[in-house]
């Protein structure tokens, strides 16, 4: 149905009606069920309404979006993000509900079909179950601050990750840390994640109409080196730098959400956000000294482990941190031609060729074992 007839039952209809009828009941529902001589109560006295959104009513136009880029090729982190994202993908909200990540995605085990890819841990990367989901996390609450949502629970990684501008990362831990997102609109809001093409990770919000136009930006406000240095031992060592070493930062956030019935503007209060030093991981065939970790290394120390390589303890720096960044940040915006390969993951789950997943299916488990040789 045309956002011209929601506005016109909605212009129609408050004046007689429980103002938050279409709060529980859908528009296209109600014309429908009048065009076939149906009446319907004007008041929702109960909480089962006559006519409930569906998704795909409320979808009517987008109203927050992102995208961020994963390693498709990365097959155990990705089936874990695709995973995730499935279980995102779809989820409605009601005025007044909250998204709990953790509850729509679950526990991550091994017998829900998780699998074991990085982590970011206290003291640096390892191995864990659900490798990738922070992603899936991190995008969603990226989406659902351009949107204008209220986000209720949010926690930044430890360190900085690369994909996502600061202050929008979400990191998740079941039972631990979650994510959670409120609808904080008159009406019903659906969240529809995705991708464009291979490795691109979008996720959309979308409503029966857009409220707010939002600004966020972010600024440096502190930048702390890495001076910890973890080895690991290869013989046939082709690459030194397993991982940089990234400075630790503090950042200010400022988000402005313009509420565009009523043209009011406020400032979200939103804490400033601490990402820890993370350690350089460097290979080596043979242990400095006999010592697996280094702490307390200045910058000139670091770069004499990198002499000879193609690295420099600068490429450590991201380069969207800067304390001249005070650029605000919008959502990304593909073209046309792009978004018409946006493809839901929910309709990704069945194969259109089932022999052809069995191949491809075979084909990763070859190249896992290879690189796991």
């Amino acid at each position: 149905m045309s956002a011209a007839l929601v506005s016109l039952l909605l212009l129609l209809f408050p004046a007689v009606a429980d103002p938050g009828y279409f709060t529980l009941n859908s528009p296209q529902c109600v014309v429908h069920q009048l065009s076939l001589g149906n009446p319907l109560p004007l008041v929702v006295a109960t909480p089962m309404p006559p006519c409930p959104w569906s998704p795909e009513d409320a979808a009517l136009a987008e109203i927050g979006r992102y995208v961020t880029h994963y390693s498709w090729w990365n097959f155990d982190r990705s089936a874990n993000l695709e995973r995730a994202a499935t279980q995102i993908d779809g989820v409605m909200l009601l005025p007044g509900e909250v998204l709990s990540f953790n509850e729509a995605v679950g526990e991550r085990t091994l017998d829900a079909g998780f699998r074991k890819a990085k982590i970011i841990e206290r003291t640096g990367y390892t191995e864990g179950i659900g490798g990738g989901i922070c992603q899936v996390a991190s995008t969603v609450h990226a989406a659902s601050v351009m949107a204008g949502l209220d986000v209720v629970e949010r926690s930044p990684h430890r360190f900085r990750v690369p994909y996502i501008p600061p202050g929008l990362d979400a990191t998740v831990d079941y039972g631990k840390k979650d994510l959670r997102v409120a609808n904080n609109t008159l009406y019903p809001v659906v969240f529809f994640v995705g991708r464009l093409e291979k490795g691109e990770l979008m996720v959309r919000v979308m409503a029966p109409f857009k409220p707010y136009s939002v600004r966020y930006k972010y600024e440096l406000l502190e930048e702390t080196p890495s001076d910890i240095v973890h080895f690991t031992t290869d013989g046939k060592v082709k690459d030194r730098v397993e991982y940089f070493g990234r400075p630790g930062i503090k950042i200010k956030k400022t988000i402005w959400r313009r509420d565009l019935l009523t043209q009011e503007t406020v400032r979200v209060r939103v804490p400033e956000d601490t990402y820890y030093p993370s350690p350089w991981s460097l290979r080596v065939s043979k242990l400095p000294k006999g010592h697996s970790d280094l702490s307390g290394q200045s910058q000139a120390a670091i770069a004499d482990l990198l002499a000879g390589t193609r690295y420099d303890v600068s490429m450590a720096r991201f380069a969207d941190v800067d304390k001249d960044n005070k650029h605000y940040i919008y959502w990304p915006t593909p073209s046309e031609k792009r978004m018409k390969l946006f493809t839901r993951f929910t309709d990704l789950e069945k194969p259109a060729n089932p022999e052809e997943e069995t191949v491809a299916g075979a084909a990763q488990e070859l190249a896992r074992a290879v690189r796991d040789q």
